[in-house]
Order: structure tokens, then C-alpha cells, then sequence
């Protein structure tokens, strides 16, 4: 029998990575950035980010911009996504701040979206054969 987490795992159509230290997400309106946070993990499907909000709301929001910095720095802008879940993540959270996990999947790549992506996550995500300390 599969547990619900392998079970989740097995829908995925793409490999996810554990994002790095550096490794940025940001919800975005028109000119304006709503809340900033740490990628958990990312693929070339959607991903997962950690953040701190006063609230839980994104409407208007126009999509992600993805960045990372460690020895260079490279970054997405305006990448069109959906919201697939959005919740509290009650061990980091304090009384009026709230820690938050939220998972969205891409949408509308372009080719040149595809291929910043993957420079992305080849410079600011763990792969199997690289442990968490390097």
C-alpha cells in the first residue's frame, strides 16, 4: 500500500530539487512585489515557496518573479502561474505574522522562460549527488 505522499510524488510530471540557500520567489501585481520567500523546491513544472505574510491574499497578483544569488545571479521575471495550495505552516508562525507554504504550477513558458529555468535550478538547487553542506 502507497502512502499519500508517494502517491503525490508519482503525479508530479516533472523531477522536483530542493532549492538552495539564495533561491527566491516573489508574487507580483503590475509594478509592485506582494510578499518574497524561499524556494523549498522547484522543477520545471511549478514550485514550492516559504514565506511570511501579514495575510493570505494574492488577488491580482500577475505571476512569480524567481531569483537566485550566490556566485552570480539569475532571475525570471513575470512567469504566469496558478496557486495549487496556499497554507499555514504553524511552527513558524507568530501572533499578527503568519509563515506560509505555497505551491504553484507554471504556465505559458517560453523558450526562453525554459531555458533560464533550467540554468536556475542547475545553479541554485541540489541534485542527488550533491549533499546539503556543499
Amino acid at each position: 500500500m502507497w502512502t499519500g505522499e508517494k502517491m503525490f510524488e508519482e503525479k508530479r510530471k516533472f523531477k522536483r530539487f530542493k532549492g538552495k540557500e539564495g533561491a527566491f520567489a516573489a508574487f507580483i501585481r503590475p509594478n509592485e512585489l506582494i510578499n518574497m520567500g524561499q524556494i523549498q523546491d522547484i522543477s520545471m513544472g511549478g514550485l514550492c515557496v516559504r514565506y511570511l505574510s501579514t495575510h493570505e491574499n494574492h488577488e491580482g497578483y500577475s505571476g512569480i518573479k524567481i531569483f537566485g544569488t550566490n556566485d552570480r545571479f539569475i532571475h525570471l521575471d513575470r512567469v504566469q502561474c496558478r496557486i495549487v495550495y496556499d497554507h499555514d505552516v504553524p511552527e513558524g508562525s507568530w501572533e499578527q505574522i503568519s509563515t506560509r507554504r505555497c505551491g504553484v504550477e507554471f504556465e505559458n513558458l517560453s523558450v526562453r522562460h525554459l531555458s533560464t529555468l533550467q540554468e536556475f535550478i542547475d545553479n541554485f538547487c541540489f541534485h542527488e549527488d550533491q549533499c546539503e553542506n556543499s
